[in-house]
């Protein structure tokens, strides 16, 4: 049979989406290419030591930083971050639909100030000179210390005898972060973080061991929950974990961070605390140890702080009461 051009059926050409394309070869499906920007930044979050909520913070923050840029970081120039600071100050918007505060602003700014430090460090190949250098925070006024009262801490401790069977576990708890821990190194405590008088933290948010010395009271209290669960059949070993959950999907596992948030949001809605969270606690202890005359030195160590600048909110109150004292004194009001 002969065929002629006219007896073809005609050519129809059916316009592809390049991006939602995806070619098969061998049976697999193949995808575009990941970002090779992406890849550093899963690189320098898994190479840092950082908290959960840290690491949370610092992904989104990078994400939104590249999906920005299309620059690769050899190109990038201190004005490039420039402009983006101004997009978070002018375009980024809330869930409320407010403007960033300036706190979140610095966040953002202080994600990418690590990451790209990092990069220079790691990679110098790639990246040489950290773009971010010329680029400051936003001034923000230091916020005041969260601390709770002698009152509101009553409370706390009648509301814990309130509790049914998380009451032993939560009130030991409650003595940990009152020394000033932070929820996620209670998280990686374990038995044999405690010596009978001593928590040892290896683990901390600034990358340094800190020793806490525990008061006779909250020694006692963390001494008999242990006995407790060893009494109970538990066999506790120096790795078993220092807190356990009394959920039903993780019973007599590790207290996770967010278990460690209910509880304490659970104490404060019987003790009738607004907003009562782990930290509170951890302001509490700061700022009684200024104000019972602890070198703020010493208290920085016990209490983990590495920036001074971050310790002042709560040396601010010490010096508040000083300077009313000595008035006092000096008027020969004394009490």
């Amino acid at each position: 049979m002969n065929y002629s051009a006219d007896s073809l059926p005609k050519i129809k050409l059916i316009p592809l989406d390049r991006e939602a394309l995806h070619f098969t070869q061998l049976g697999e499906t193949r995808r575009p290419p990941t970002d090779i920007r992406w890849v550093k930044v899963l690189e320098f979050l898994r190479s840092n030591n950082l908290a959960p909520n840290s690491r949370k913070l610092y992904e989104r923050e990078l994400k939104r930083f590249l999906a920005w840029s299309e620059l690769h970081y050899h190109e990038l120039r201190p004005r490039h971050l420039a402009l983006y600071k101004e997009y978070l100050r002018d375009e980024i918007r809330t869930d409320a639909g407010k403007p960033l505060s300036k706190s979140s602003i610095n966040a953002g700014i202080a994600a990418l100030k690590s990451f790209f430090k990092w990069m220079c460090y790691t990679y110098p190949e790639i990246i040489s000179t950290n773009p971010t250098l010329g680029i400051k925070l936003e001034k923000v006024p230091l916020p005041p210390a969260q601390s709770l009262t002698p009152e509101e801490m009553e409370q706390v401790w009648s509301a814990l005898e309130l509790l049914g069977e998380t009451k032993q576990r939560d009130t030991a708890l409650v003595h940990i972060l009152s020394h000033g821990l932070r929820a996620g190194e209670v998280v990686q405590l374990n038995v044999g973080s405690f010596d009978g008088k001593l928590l040892f933290l290896p683990d901390t948010k600034t990358n340094e061991p800190r020793l806490v010395p525990l008061k006779k009271e909250s020694r006692e209290v963390l001494a008999q929950y242990l006995l407790t669960r060893q009494q109970s059949g538990e066999v506790l070993t120096s790795l078993s974990p220092l807190m356990i959950s009394h959920h039903a999907s993780y019973k007599g596992e590790r207290l996770s961070y967010h278990g460690i948030y209910f509880a304490v949001e659970k104490i404060g809605e019987i003790a009738l605390i607004e907003d009562l969270h782990p930290h509170s606690f951890r302001h509490t202890y700061a700022t009684d140890l200024l104000l019972l005359g602890v070198d703020p030195s010493h208290a920085r160590k016990l209490t983990g702080h590495q920036s001074e600048k971050a310790f002042r909110r709560y040396t601010l109150r010490s010096e508040q009461e000083a300077a009313i004292a000595a008035y006092y004194r000096a008027i020969g009001e004394e009490e």
